[in-house]
């Protein structure tokens, strides 16, 4: 075994637990079936050990289940495009949808069950202003070509008081000019 796969056989033992496998996912029932990191797999799999268990989400992590993906389509000439959809709890609804930079966005909550919706403007997870962030509405310039998210949830506070479901309606439109 060289160097580098008896290191990465230790670290993923400590970090991980009773998986030997590198890569992005550790999971201790994946055997790597290569070389000497797969003789390596088998001799950490080989003792005992029992597997670890999924930890239940607490109030503070979001259900998976409960987030949607929305590919925002715009009819034929139309530069905007309106959804009714819901959400409860720590779920929220992804409004995907690809711009160029320098194009104006208008996304805003027309509608929203006790005001308790707000939305977020994201490309690559990140806010593309100050102002973008847990707001009702917002206008502003895109700053690059890519994939752009609208993501309409909850404040955490709201969350963590009902899992009722949230429905709301939201507008997108896209422009080329202010």
């Amino acid at each position: 075994m060289n160097k580098a796969a008896l290191i990465t056989t230790y670290c993923s033992l400590v970090l991980f637990g009773c998986t030997a496998s590198p890569g992005p996912e550790p999971n201790a029932n994946t055997a790597n079936s290569s070389g000497a990191a797969g003789s390596a797999a088998s001799t950490a799999q080989a003792s005992p050990s029992p597997n670890p268990t999924p930890e239940k989400p607490d109030s503070t992590t979001s259900n998976p289940d409960s987030s949607k993906v929305v590919r925002v389509r715009f009819e034929r000439g139309a530069t905007e495009a309106s959804y009714s959809k819901s959400f409860s709890g720590y779920g929220y609804v992804d409004f995907v949808f690809d711009a160029r930079g320098g194009q104006i966005l208008t996304a805003e909550l027309v509608r929203s069950d006790g005001d308790h919706a707000i939305l977020t403007v994201l490309k690559n997870d990140i806010s593309v202003a100050d102002d973008a962030a847990e707001v009702i509405g917002w206008t502003g310039e895109l700053p690059a070509n890519g994939t752009y998210t609208v993501r309409v949830g909850q404040m955490r506070n709201e969350a963590r008081r009902s899992d009722r479901p949230v429905n709301f309606t939201i507008r997108i439109s896209i422009v080329s000019e202010k």
